[in-house]
């Protein structure tokens, strides 16, 4: 098998350790390629910078995040069923891989301002949730982003305190409850 198989594979979960680890600041090239047991000229062929491989490595997550919450917001379960799905989601991303969950924690005030407008984002998806649940009279209303800011929160602090170990097990143990603190936040919203 040639040598070059898997190599950028190698060098993107190589990159996406190094950085939840150390930063994308704290991480060079070397570090990343040595990491992948690859050369740095082999890591060049794939991409031109460390920076055009962190950004595709967020992008590329950012958005079929975005696409699988859209999955879910699809389904017209509800606002309750539809939360406790994407908040089920969200725990499961993190328990499969915290790497990628911590990278796109630490790296995502760098990248959003990346994000063209108009291209759909998970934000975007629970955002529409909410105001799917407004429209449909099962929520009083509400400020659709706010009622997403309160559903992310709960989930992506609940990670970071993982992360700095003040949580431990799995988040998607605690996904029930987050997703009933959720849906409590929101409909407070509304009073």
């Amino acid at each position: 098998m040639p040598r070059s198989v898997g190599v950028k594979a190698r060098v993107e979960r190589a990159a996406l350790e190094l950085f939840a680890i150390k930063s994308f600041n704290g991480v060079s090239v070397a570090d990343i390629a040595a990491a992948a047991g690859v050369s740095q000229g082999a890591l060049y062929r794939h991409y031109t910078s460390k920076d055009e491989l962190a950004w595709t490595l967020f992008s590329r997550a950012y958005f079929r995040t975005a696409d699988e919450l859209d999955e879910i917001r699809n389904r017209g379960a509800g606002l309750e069923a539809g939360v406790a799905a994407m908040v089920a989601h969200f725990c499961a991303l993190y328990d499969d891989d915290p790497a990628l969950f911590r990278f796109m924690l630490l790296t995502q005030h760098g990248f959003l301002p990346r994000i063209e407008r108009g291209s759909r984002t998970p934000v975007d998806a629970v955002t529409d949730l909410v105001g799917d649940a407004v429209t449909q009279l099962q929520l009083k209303p509400v400020e659709a982003a706010m009622g997403a800011a309160m559903i992310m929160g709960l989930v992506l602090q609940s990670a970071t305190f993982h992360i700095y170990d003040r949580l431990s097990g799995t988040l998607s143990d605690r996904a029930p409850g987050l997703a009933r603190a959720a849906i409590a936040a929101v409909k407070a919203l509304a009073e």
